[in-house]
């Protein structure tokens, strides 16, 4: 996804893109497990190779302050400019969601810019973890800081739906919350958990 929205021109020119995980490998081998989820188009090759030098990864811990502090350093190299914003995507299990915001608070917050910290749902596993995990973000960033993202929202198929509902006149009087008393969205995928199944056995889907 980040590589066709550099593709399509829709990032800013410096855009860099840094991975931190705990898993201990290197960009090279980033990108050749990628390479079967991208597609590259002929007479893209030159952009992709940019693409590719515009990557970085750093592994560490989500629980060390000072594996962030390392992250922060990491980061700090390419902020050569007057305005550097750090936007955090964590695509990361709830249950590490305070030990990470709290290290990004401490170690990596922007200098010369805006921080901003987007959490991919699902925010904990049922309302008593989401409300403390919300109250445990509001202590650490302002509101106009967070953005709750459910990737499956961006799925072509939900997003259909909104436009069938409103561009057709004819569901206006019974596609309401009076005549509907659930929806159920079968979303069929070709692959399996792939290592996955302890998540879901206490978050999402599964659950």
């Amino acid at each position: 996804t980040i590589w066709y929205l550099y593709r399509d021109n829709l990032l800013p020119e410096n855009t860099k893109f840094i991975g931190y995980a705990r898993t201990k490998q290197t960009i090279t081998e980033v990108r050749e497990k990628s390479m079967k989820y991208i597609k590259v188009r002929a007479g893209e090759e030159r952009k992709f190779e940019q693409f590719w030098k515009a990557n970085d990864y750093l592994a560490g811990s989500y629980d060390k302050r000072v594996d962030f502090e390392l992250l922060n350093q990491q980061i700090s190299k390419f902020e050569k400019g007057p305005v550097a914003n750090r936007i955090f995507y964590l695509a990361v299990p709830p249950t590490v969601f305070e030990d990470v915001t709290v290290n990004i608070r401490n170690a990596c917050v922007a200098i010369k810019g805006y921080t901003r910290v987007i959490i991919e749902k699902p925010f904990g596993r049922d309302d008593v973890s989401s409300d403390k995990l919300s109250n445990h973000v509001a202590g650490l960033f302002k509101e106009e800081q967070i953005y709750r993202i459910d990737h499956y929202l961006g799925k072509e198929m939900v997003q259909n739906l909104l436009t069938t509902r409103f561009a057709n006149q004819i569901f206006s009087p019974s596609w309401n919350r009076e005549n509907i008393a659930s929806v159920l969205i079968s979303f069929k995928e070709p692959f399996g958990t792939e290592g996955r199944g302890g998540y879901f056995d206490d978050f999402g889907i599964v659950r």
